[in-house]
């Protein structure tokens, strides 16, 4: 549980992570469309006022740029915290909280302030709230609403405390009027519609809430997203491309720890410690990245599971998810494609200068226990069980028999039964020889390999 319950905190810190990285990105693309959008209210600015009575939209459209790139710059520190975005939120909402009560003035003529309340500002509101969805926080979009609410009221309470300034109560709304006495209150220039504030007001919040909702959901669908590429990550570690896209849509198709029977091998190059004696370490490296390279390959060129490297050796599975009665010759036919693999290989070595390398593969069939096992934070798949260990006694025999390839009676039997006599061409039997730590003998295949030869002769 508690191995469970640390990766599961990793997770979700590696999912902040990947959430902080993506807001500054979308803060930064914020700050260009602002500073776009800005541009293009100032060009339809200077276009429409003509006399120049009106600073107002002038500081506001320098005030909107300055907080815009203040926050980006913030955003870019190493001491920025995303709750510091709130009170860039507010400070926008206040530009235009405090543009909203500055008088309109007309051919040299102030207008009433509660003409303000008609005005253009109150639809700036929306672009800011608009503009907090691309932080990328649901909880900022809302805050951003609730900003705009509160300012827009505040300008609307400052103009009601104006001389002159009227409005009706709310309980006009049901008291029958005749529409010329309507038209009559409603487009005189003092007068103030509390129906209309509280209607803006509910927008305000009910626009914010959907925004938020459609960040939340992206959060969701990002999350989910990452969540999906690091289990095919993960899967891809053992499993061929195929095979992964056939886990990816299953639900824990790993989780329960069960017995099957597959067939299990073990690759192991010969040479390398003696390769490894003088040798730096990058050329080291080199050496077992190319040798896993071709071992992955001919694993999944035949359907298998690469269950782990240990130095340079490798086991895999066959069979171990979609059983099925070729699983023994498959293991035979990729441990005889390893080998060609090496051939290969110690021919490009060859043209490099360097000494061969060799392969002792042990191929063994029967059951084994499946599971994830583990521990200290980390959590493996794997098979365990007598089958494996046999396969890896296979696997050193090839040393003693002089062998490149050692297979199991079950092996070769299975294999006989599906591919013919052809799968064994090149194999001798031994009716009994014994393995390290089993009691009793077991018969065995074996095939002698040019390889081996090469590489004891260095």
């Amino acid at each position: 549980m508690q191995v469970l319950d640390q990766a599961e905190k990793d997770w979700s810190q590696r999912l902040a992570g990947i959430f902080l990285r993506e807001q500054r990105r979308g803060i930064e693309i914020a700050t260009w469309a602002r500073l776009v959008a800005l541009t293009s209210l100032l060009a339809w600015l200077v276009l429409l006022d003509r006399s120049g009575e009106n600073p107002t939209g002038y500081a506001v459209i320098a005030a909107s740029g300055f907080a815009g790139l203040a926050c980006w710059a913030v955003s870019r520190q190493s001491w920025f915290h995303p709750w510091m975005l709130a009170v860039f939120v507010a400070l926008d909402h206040v530009i235009i909280g405090v543009a909203s009560i500055e008088p309109i003035t007309i051919g040299g003529e102030t207008l009433p302030l509660a003409v303000n309340a008609r005005s253009i500002w109150f639809a700036a509101y929306f672009l800011f709230i608009a503009g907090s969805v691309l932080t990328q926080r649901p909880v900022l979009v809302v805050w951003s609403g609730v900003a705009a609410a509160l300012s827009w009221s505040g300008v609307i309470l400052i103009i009601l405390q104006q001389p002159e300034t009227f409005t009706m109560p709310l309980s006009w709304l049901w008291h029958p009027m005749a529409p010329e006495e309507w038209l009559r209150v409603a487009l005189h220039p003092r007068y103030v519609d509390i129906t209309a504030w509280l209607t803006q007001v509910l927008l305000l919040l009910l626009v914010a809430l959907t925004l938020a909702a459609a960040v939340k959901r992206w959060q969701g669908v990002v999350a989910s997203q990452a969540a999906t590429e690091a289990e095919r990550a993960n899967l891809a570690r053992y499993f061929s491309p195929a095979m992964v896209e056939r886990l990816a849509s299953k639900d824990n198709p790993l989780s329960r720890p069960n017995t099957r029977v597959v067939s299990v091998l073990f690759a192991d190059l010969t040479g390398f410690t003696r390769l490894c004696e003088n040798a730096p370490p990058e050329q080291i490296i080199e050496l077992l990245r190319d040798f896993r390279i071709r071992m992955e390959k001919a694993v999944f060129d035949h359907g298998g599971i690469v269950d782990k490297y240990i130095g340079d050796c490798v086991m895999a599975t066959f069979g171990l998810l979609a059983p099925s009665g070729r699983d023994p010759a498959a293991a035979l036919a990729c441990a005889c494609d390893m080998q060609q693999a090496i051939r290969d290989w110690n021919d490009d070595r060859a043209n490099q200068g360097l000494a061969p390398v060799g392969l002792g593969i042990g191929v063994h069939y029967g059951a084994v226990v499946a599971g994830d096992i583990g521990g200290g934070g980390r959590l493996e798949f794997t098979v365990i069980g007598d089958t494996v260990n046999v396969a890896s006694r296979l696997m050193h025999l090839t040393r003693e028999l002089s062998a490149g390839i050692v297979i199991s009676d079950e092996v070769a039997g299975a294999a006989l039964s599906t591919d013919g006599e052809s799968a064994l061409t090149g194999f001798t039997c031994v009716e009994a020889m014994s393995l390290r730590g089993r009691d009793g003998t077991v018969a065995l295949w074996y095939r002698r390999d040019e390889i081996v030869d090469v590489v004891a002769a260095e």
